[in-house]
């Protein structure tokens, strides 16, 4: 069984031209960073919008990314890129996930309707969480970061994310008790 590449060597492969490693290493990341962005709290448009930008960043760029772990680095530039955009809108506080109306909309049955009120509860839930808390959680169990990754994807320290993403469990927890 042959081995899939890894992303750094599609990376390189890219880098020197290979234009189906480009692809590959898109269609690895597609869904989890628009995903990614979506639960920061941005909504579809500006998700895409960042999402390609980040994507612009990986093309134009020739020397910020290390070799060393692409995953840590693509969701990094994403994180910084998503930011910035919340910074411009001067609102972030007020982002939030507010479609539960759009969830409500496409169900008909009592067990569905339950099951809707769930993930609209989750996604409720992760945007009550303070933003640091929020991205240590997305970027632990949807991106798949180690501590170590995620400290350096946010530039602190690895006990301070130890301590936000035990929070954020916690916090989680609480908010989601009728859920679980």
């Amino acid at each position: 069984m042959k081995e899939e590449p890894t992303d750094e060597s599609l990376y390189a492969a890219y880098r020197r031209g290979d234009m189906a490693a480009f692809d590959c290493l898109y269609a690895r990341y597609r869904q989890p960073l628009y995903l990614f962005l979506l639960r920061r709290g941005h909504t579809e448009a500006i998700s895409e919008d960042v999402f390609h930008d980040g994507w612009l960043r990986v093309i134009d760029s020739t020397s910020s990314f290390d070799g060393v772990n692409f995953r840590a680095w693509i969701y990094a530039v994403t994180r910084n890129l998503s930011t910035d955009h919340f910074r411009k809108q001067k609102n972030h506080a007020e982002q939030g996930y507010d479609d539960e109306a759009g969830l409500r909309s496409h169900c008909s049955t009592q067990a569905v309707q339950e099951a809707v009120d769930c993930v609209a509860l989750i996604k409720a839930s992760l945007g009550l969480l303070a933003v640091e808390q929020r991205d240590v959680f997305l970027l632990k169990e949807e991106a798949g970061l180690s501590l170590q990754q995620i400290a350096d994807v946010m530039a602190v320290g690895r006990e301070t994310i130890k301590s936000r993403l035990r929070y954020a469990m916690n916090q989680l927890k609480q908010l989601m008790a009728e859920c679980l």
